[in-house]
């Protein structure tokens, strides 16, 4: 059996596409798997961050003692005021949150 030089160039140019075409699709993996990596990163750095606001707003106490008592002090001296406007603008405040949520 004789090869000739066509048939083997033939042969080159058939495994030279089979090559870039292995060659693109794991270039495409590579690509893919590196925003695969990034996005789960991204995703948990957002997580990280929530979680520290989370963990912030757990430590933070339920009453602020300081506001509680500057409060009291005002009603005991009957000097506290408050507007109709400020506790109507709550109450639509609160109901449009209670809607929400």
């Amino acid at each position: 059996m004789i090869i000739s030089d066509a048939q083997i160039k033939s042969l080159l140019q058939t495994y030279a596409r089979q090559d870039a075409r292995y060659s693109a699709r794991k270039a495409k993996d590579e690509r893919e798997k590196k925003a695969m990596v990034n996005d789960n990163s991204l995703v948990s750095d957002t997580a990280r961050a929530f979680q520290m606001a989370k963990n912030l707003i757990k430590e933070m106490p339920d009453i602020r003692e300081e506001r509680l008592k500057g409060i009291q002090n005002q009603v005991m001296t009957g000097t506290y005021e408050i507007s109709d406007d400020e506790i109507a603008e709550k109450m639509i405040g609160r109901s449009l949150v209670d809607k929400l949520v």
